[in-house]
């Protein structure tokens, strides 16, 4: 109670100004994105790619079952993972929120987004029936003594809380440092994480459906890279979520 006089307070005298659309925030819930930025947020919605979850241009009028439709890097790729889903578009108010929460350390925003993933997740009904563990992409140690927290850890807590899921952080682990993804094209972010990850404890995930979370979705090579070790560990199916989807 006393926190959020203070903050009451502190709001009054010195307004927080979204990052965003720079507007003041009246009521602060300590996150410096604005209730009206957060609903402005792009949603991924169909036609999309079945396994990628990459959004797709389809003809208007033209006739298409969502089942069917594959993208061409997917009908020429083999994926570990069952299918991949994600919230929304890597861009705009999302991007915005994400880069805050890794990059500027404002956990707070942990909690909206974590609440964006479970409204998600309660349309995805068939999903969490296959679900048993929920496991974040790992951060190499360094990342983590940088970052002093891993914020892929941070959103699958929200998520587990809420639909009463085991947050398994150290079954998966990063055991090579490697050089951040951003700009490098997919043969070489492949070639970034080939054999960074490993499973520690197999028999945590032995036969278990699994629910690997990152925060963004680029090209798929870190995601598919943690979904082979978790296979070959002795999961029984992978599937992976993630916040936001680079278009």
């Amino acid at each position: 109670m006393i926190k959020y006089l203070i903050e009451g307070l502190l709001n009054l005298i010195f307004p927080l100004e979204c990052r965003v659309c720079k507007h003041p925030i009246r009521e602060s819930a300590g996150y410096s994105i604005c209730e009206d930025c957060l609903k402005d947020i792009q949603l991924i919605e169909e036609p999309y790619c079945k396994k990628c979850n990459k959004p797709l241009s389809i003809a208007p009028g033209l006739p298409y079952q969502q089942d069917d439709l594959i993208c061409l890097d997917c009908k020429n790729r083999e994926y570990s993972f069952e299918y991949s889903r994600s919230v929304g578009k890597y861009r705009g108010v999302l991007k915005e929120c994400i880069h805050l929460l890794k990059y500027n350390k404002e956990k707070n925003l942990a909690q909206p987004l974590g609440e964006l993933l479970i409204r998600y997740l309660l349309f995805q009904q068939e999903l969490l029936k296959l679900i048993d563990i929920i496991i974040p992409v790992p951060l190499h140690e360094k990342d983590w003594k940088e970052r002093g927290f891993n914020q892929s850890f941070l959103l699958c807590k929200i998520m587990g809380d809420y639909f009463t899921l085991p947050v398994k952080e150290k079954v998966l682990v990063k055991n090579r440092f490697t050089l951040s993804q951003v700009g490098l094209s997919r043969k070489d972010r492949e070639k970034n994480v080939f054999q960074a990850f490993s499973v520690t404890q197999p028999e945590e995930i032995k036969d278990k459906g699994i629910l690997l979370f990152d925060d963004v979705f680029t090209t798929g090579s870190t995601v598919e890279e943690c979904a082979k070790e978790l296979k070959r560990a002795g999961a029984n199916k992978v599937f992976v979520l993630t916040l936001a989807r680079g278009i």
